[in-house]
This record gives C-alpha cells, sequence and structure tokens, in this order.
C-alpha cells in the first residue's frame, strides 16, 4: 500500500523519507536518521522505497534519493535532496513544531486581512 498525499494531515508533522534499496546515499541518511523518532515522538516518520512504489514518488514529485520531505499541519515546509546533516533534519522538524496548527494559522490569516 503506498503513502498517499492525501495522508499528510492537519495538526500533524511528518517527515517522510524517499529511498531504494540499491542507495547507498540513502543508507548513510539512514544512519544520520537513527534516533530521530526516539527524540521526536509527536512526529511521524515514513519512509517510501521509490522502486517498489512508484506511484507514490510520482505523486510527491521525487525522483532522487535520498529525499526527505518534512510536512507541518499538512504544508511541505522542507526538502531536502542528497544526504541532509542530522543538524539540519533537526532544526526543520523542529522548526515544523513551531508551526501554528491549520486551523490557527487561518484565523490568524483573518486577523490580519
Amino acid at each position: 500500500m503506498g503513502l498517499k498525499s492525501k495522508t499528510v494531515a492537519e495538526n500533524v508533522i511528518e517527515v517522510i523519507f524517499f529511498t531504494q534499496e540499491t542507495c547507498g546515499a540513502c543508507a548513510t541518511q539512514r544512519e544520520k536518521n537513527d534516533g530521530l523518532e526516539d527524540e521526536y515522538p509527536d512526529v511521524e516518520f515514513r519512509e517510501v522505497d521509490i522502486q517498489t512504489d512508484l506511484e507514490t514518488a510520482a505523486e510527491y514529485n521525487v525522483r532522487k534519493t535520498p529525499t526527505t520531505l518534512v510536512y507541518a499541519n499538512g504544508e511541505r515546509i522542507a526538502e531536502f535532496i542528497g544526504i541532509v546533516d542530522r543538524d539540519d533534519m533537526e532544526t526543520a522538524i523542529e522548526n515544523a513544531t513551531q508551526r501554528p496548527s491549520g486551523l490557527t494559522q487561518r484565523l490568524v490569516d483573518i486577523v490580519r486581512e
């Protein structure tokens, strides 16, 4: 079963790691990501193999591996193509956790108008 963009939910922080079995850089990125799930228990981490789930890779417009996407409240806030430094990944996750929820952001936008 593939990961669909519809599954990127509001009020959720998600990190989606696109990889493939034959990708050496993907193995390096996995090592850099090791322990992130424990550090950020409220963040959903997913891995998609683009060789076995071509449809999802196409839906997210991912052509290279490793690619890591960070979503906050249904909105893509970071995209890393290639190996990403752990500090940069943690910064993106921290930024995502500090973003207001979709409803809160809409209310802020209305008030500003």
